[in-house]
């Protein structure tokens, strides 16, 4: 249930028709506003200004009244509801014509919307000093407070993907270190035989880095798995997200590279005559 310029207020673009204005009243003719996702689901291939909807009264108690048909003149762009996760169909009719005994207001201000809060709470005591005002919130603190669980979801999730990162890192400096520090007789022959410090420091490298695809592949192949978990999670993600999935196989491999990067240095600086005496 909405009023006169509730379109305006909050910078809805109605796509077909016409929004409700101050001539829908309750002696008026019932008319109706429906969103894209009704058309889609309830009106494919039909115009649908000027079919006409059945709704039950809002109202409760002795001044309820039967089902009433309401005529649709206007569409609207589809609007984020419900924790802003999926689109659902929508009805818009006059607040006159199906009242309620609860309303919410809408204001839109150039100013401070605190400041303008005041004047409101002001306007409204004089005219009910019994109207209670509660629950004024900005539009960006209801969209805030509506993606409080979410951010958290996405710090918290964040927070142990850079964990499993620096894991990983840790895990593969450390098998790039024993695994240099086994070959030091192997390199130092290298060496000796002519091999330049630049073409081992490449093999070290070559080789974390077959580790980390290895990895990164794996992890893929999870992330694929999970996908419907992610979709869930993740406002605005798509299930399969290749530039994310990119993104983190190629941070990944980075930090494989950085990990490999000492023990890489530390084989190009091995001494063939140490590393020939290396028992």
């Amino acid at each position: 249930m909405v009023s006169a310029g509730y379109a305006d207020t909050l910078g809805i673009r109605v796509m077909k028709g016409r929004a409700i204005d101050e001539h829908d009243t309750d002696t008026s003719a019932r008319v109706a506003l429906v969103n894209e996702n009704f058309v889609n689901r309830f009106l494919p291939g039909v115009d649908p200004l000027g079919q006409r909807i059945v709704l039950n009264d809002s109202r409760t108690g002795p001044a309820q009244a039967p089902p009433a048909e309401f005529q649709i003149v206007g569409v609207f762009h589809n609007l984020r509801g419900a924790g802003m996760r999926e689109d659902y169909p929508e009805i818009n009719v006059p607040y006159w014509q199906n009242p309620r005994p609860r309303v919410s207001i809408a204001v839109k201000t150039d100013g401070d919307p605190k400041a303008f809060l005041r004047s409101i709470g002001a306007a409204v005591n004089s005219v009910d000093p019994d109207m209670p005002l509660g629950g004024a919130k900005t539009v960006d603190e209801i969209i805030s407070d509506s993606l409080a669980i979410p951010r958290f979801s996405v710090v918290l999730f964040a927070s142990f993907g850079a964990l499993g990162l620096l894991l990983a890192a840790v895990g593969i400096y450390g098998v790039m270190s024993f695994g240099v520090a086994q070959r030091t007789h192997e390199f130092g022959v290298r060496i000796a035989l002519g091999a330049q410090r630049s073409r081992v420091i490449a093999l070290v490298l070559k080789e974390g880095a077959t580790l980390a695809l290895i990895g990164g592949l794996i992890g893929l192949i999870g992330a694929y798995l999970v996908r419907r978990a992610m979709q869930i999670t993740l406002f605005g993600v798509p299930a399969v997200d290749v530039r994310a999935f990119g993104a983190m196989f190629l941070l990944l491999l980075l930090a494989a590279l950085a990990a490999c990067l000492i023990p890489a240095l530390r084989a190009s600086r091995i001494e063939p005559l140490e590393a020939l005496r290396h028992d």
